[in-house]
């Protein structure tokens, strides 16, 4: 782990505690007063000014003595567009490698709704690939994802997508469980908030043009 080292000091520059919160959306509602709710005014104001806002939370807990770790993660962002001109683009997963630099090699298989992504990046301790199912999202409405293998397996949330004033609202909710992955958590909450940041803003970017 002495890669992992070497982020550790710049990392702590960037990173803050946060403290936690619970996401449950009133009566299992996603609409955009749920969202306001959930994330608290002063992002909702930050989204409303075009900034995606993005939090993150990693932390330690022991079972029977077994170290064991834990992700809180939401992201939100307002897209210049329509939901229906927003996600003729960001459905077309397959593409994502030739948008985001940090993905190297991009797929989608269409019968079995599994996406394939290898992500490599300064921002990461070590290349990653991540393969779990998913839908392609054509229309607004609550789309779950579940990682079944590989890197975080076990991770589960929702992509909701949202008109909102002629616009498309995107909400990312992710929690996650399991053993610990030797990644510190000022390093884990990290890349996590870095690379979504950074993924929204471009496919944002990208697909708000013909």
């Amino acid at each position: 782990m002495r890669h992992i080292k070497q982020y550790i000091f710049t990392i702590l520059a960037f990173s803050a505690p946060i403290q936690a919160k619970t996401l449950v959306l009133e009566n299992n509602i996603f609409d955009q007063v749920s969202i306001e709710k959930s994330i608290g005014i002063s992002a909702w104001r930050k989204v409303l000014r075009n900034d995606v806002y993005v939090k993150s939370q990693v932390s330690d807990y022991e079972i029977k003595k077994i170290k064991n770790q834990k992700l809180f993660f939401y992201i939100a962002g307002l897209h210049p567009k329509d939901c229906r001109f927003a996600l003729r683009k960001l459905a077309h997963y397959e593409s994502y490698s030739k948008h985001l630099g940090f993905i190297k090699n991009s797929s989608y298989d269409e019968k079995s709704q599994r996406v394939n992504f290898l992500l490599s990046s300064l921002l990461l301790p070590y290349d990653m690939s991540l393969n779990f199912k998913i839908p392609r999202i054509k229309s607004p409405g609550i789309y779950p994802f579940k990682f079944d293998q590989g890197f975080l397996s076990g991770l589960h949330g929702n992509i909701v997508t949202i008109n909102y004033k002629n616009r498309c609202l995107f909400y990312t909710t992710a929690s996650w469980e399991g053993p610990h992955s030797d990644i510190p958590n000022t390093v884990f909450e990290f890349f996590s908030k870095a690379l979504a940041q950074l993924a929204m803003e471009n496919l944002f970017r990208i697909s708000s043009t013909y």
